[in-house]
């Protein structure tokens, strides 16, 4: 099984909701990770900004009979049946959410750390010492990326285009996997705090559903091609058209994300749903 680490409040490469954020509460976000490698003894998680190199968070000494953390993990040395934490790049001890300049999306990556002995290491330790300790003892590492952004003033947001739906006819249709690439990036993007809890358990399905099927389907190579005599290649463009179908119906008071769905979507409407529905009554794509 491979090492996994999700939370059920942040979809892999999605929004950040704000109230892990310093514009909010400031709570660290819950997380969840499948079985690690045999013979682990213990965990050892970092929280960085990839565009700021800023530790956020740094947490070691977790037993490896543990699985989760929830929601807001308190701030202070040692934390009773989870583990030790060090200093952050602000200075203070535990975790301190992302708390970018006005511009684009930073990247805050969530590493998980299989270790093969428990590393006993002092509160307060800084990120540098924490990688020398673990260097040698790591069996996996398991991964969570996250964005956030903060809106610069009279800015307007990136990709926008008051005339986009006019524009779809205009544009040449990009080829598939870029228009995968393309749909995968707004969704994450578009995935934030005013979406409903129930639209965002039906996305984090879907992102599920992508990635097992993912190493069944390589749209990027010349020779596995596309067509609707590949099966994988329908459930992947289903997936994604299902999360796009989901952000449009939270999006009728936003036009222009409503917009912007509506242009990512028609780049996904081929093949057609005529021979999408020949191929399923073929017993072809069938889930």
């Amino acid at each position: 099984m491979v090492f996994k680490l999700r939370s059920p409040a942040i979809a892999p490469s999605g929004h950040i909701p704000a109230k892990y954020t310093c514009d909010g509460s400031d709570l660290s976000p819950p997380l969840r990770w499948t079985d690690p490698p045999l013979n682990t003894k213990s965990f050892a998680l970092i929280v960085h900004d990839h565009d700021a190199a800023t530790v956020h968070w740094l947490l070691y000494g977790v037993a490896g009979s543990l699985r989760e953390l929830p929601e807001g993990v308190p701030t202070r040395d040692t934390v009773e049946n989870i583990g030790t934490q060090g200093t952050n790049g602000f200075g203070k001890v535990g975790y301190g959410g992302p708390s970018p300049p006005p511009g684009p999306s930073h990247h805050y990556f969530f590493r998980l750390y299989a270790l093969d002995a428990p590393v006993v290491l002092l509160p307060r330790t800084a990120k540098v010492d924490v990688l020398r300790a673990i260097h040698e003892h790591v069996l996996g590492r398991a991964e969570l990326m996250g964005r956030y952004s903060r809106k610069e003033p009279g800015k307007r947001p990136e990709g926008g285009d008051d005339n986009a739906p006019a524009r779809i006819a205009e544009l040449a249709i990009p080829p598939l996997p870029t228009a995968l690439n393309n749909a995968m990036h707004l969704i994450g993007e578009l995935t934030n705090d005013e979406i409903s809890s129930p639209v965002l358990a039906g996305i984090n399905l879907r992102f599920a559903r992508i990635e097992e099927i993912n190493s069944n389907v390589r749209l990027n190579r010349q020779q596995d091609g596309w067509g609707i005599s590949k099966p994988h290649s329908l459930r992947l463009l289903d997936e994604h058209m299902g999360m796009l179908d989901l952000l449009m119906a939270e999006s009728p008071s936003t036009p222009e994300s409503l917009k912007r769905l509506e242009v990512a979507r028609a780049a996904l409407g081929f093949p057609s749903e005529k021979d999408r529905a020949r191929v399923r009554m073929c017993g072809v794509g069938s889930r």
